[in-house]
């Protein structure tokens, strides 16, 4: 199988979780913090599920899954112990063109979930098209230490200064070479070791044309 990689807006779309256990947990919060609007679908749930539920963050259908329950669903996660239950889900999904993944059941996908690094805004995907998830999480350990916490607050200054390159220059090649001079620079060690006045400097020189 080859898959299409994707990144999906889900601010506002509504996704659908069948299943309360601790993977339906980390479906859950993965995709409330890609903005989604998600509920949960399940006879019982976790106190972390529990906890989100209190506050409002996740509706939860207490009870198993029902054929319907996927009406108006963008993307859906079955995640329960029941094959029976998973399969049900996978084939609604299909009806109404919904994206599906069923957990641990590459068969019955449209796609699956990549290992993940995050930093800030900063997003590394790996993926073994599911030939070896493994292999995609002992990538992704390695990129852990390569790309540190330090990464995503590079990434915030590296945001704010293109933004003040395109206020400030017309040229378009002269913006391409402004950026490139910082991130060809020692601003990450300086941001690194905490050198503030040094940093400020850099981006200073970085900026002049």
């Amino acid at each position: 199988m080859k898959y299409y990689p994707i990144y999906l807006n889900l601010k506002g779309r509504k996704c659908v979780v069948v299943g309360g256990g601790t993977v339906a947990e980390r479906k859950v919060i993965s995709l409330v913090e890609a903005g989604g609007e998600v509920e949960v679908i399940s006879p019982e749930i976790t106190p972390k599920l529990a906890e989100m539920k209190s506050r409002g963050v996740t509706p939860h259908v207490e009870r198993e899954y029902r054929p319907g329950d996927l009406k108006g669903a963008f993307l859906v996660v079955g995640a329960t112990d029941d094959s029976r239950i998973n399969s049900s889900v996978f084939r609604e999904a299909s009806s109404v063109n919904a994206l599906v993944n069923i957990v641990d059941s590459p068969e019955d996908c449209n796609f699956i979930v990549p290992s993940v690094v995050r930093r800030g805004d900063l997003l590394i995907s790996i993926s073994t098209s599911g030939s070896c998830p493994a292999l995609a999480k002992k990538v992704r350990e390695d990129l852990e230490k390569t790309y540190g916490p330090e990464y995503a607050d590079f990434l915030k200054l590296l945001k704010e200064f293109r933004n003040e390159v395109v206020r400030r220059v017309k040229d378009p090649e002269q913006r391409k070479r402004a950026l490139r001079r910082l991130l060809d620079s020692d601003a990450l060690e300086l941001l690194r070791a905490g050198e503030t006045e040094l940093l400020e400097e850099r981006i200073k020189e970085c900026m002049s044309l």
